[in-house]
């Protein structure tokens, strides 16, 4: 599962935001200006991390249903199998 690249690009998003912030809130336009212009292919880039991880988790749980699907349904065990035979059950007498 994708979970790295998804980590990665939410850490970049945040710092990426942090740095925006701060530099609209001090006066540091410059940096304002990078950080802004890098915000779109970063959370490009998040929102792509978050559909693969999606697809990931949607493809282990049609692999699961498919797995399941193909072993069959559980099937008792037939009547007509070999069982021992039981003595007492079998109460029949025989006339001499």
């Amino acid at each position: 599962m994708p979970l790295r690249p998804l980590g990665a690009t939410a850490v970049l998003a945040g710092l990426d935001l942090g740095a925006w912030e701060w530099a609209t809130g001090t006066d540091h336009p410059t940096v304002g200006l990078v950080a802004g212009l890098l915000m779109a292919p970063i959370a490009l880039a998040f929102a792509w991390s978050i559909v693969r991880v999606l697809m990931s988790l949607a493809q282990v749980a049609v692999r699961r249903l498919t797995a399941d699907s193909r072993a069959g349904p559980r099937q008792a065990p037939k009547a007509d199998a070999h069982v021992p035979f039981d003595i007492e059950r079998a109460d029949e007498r025989i006339a001499a």
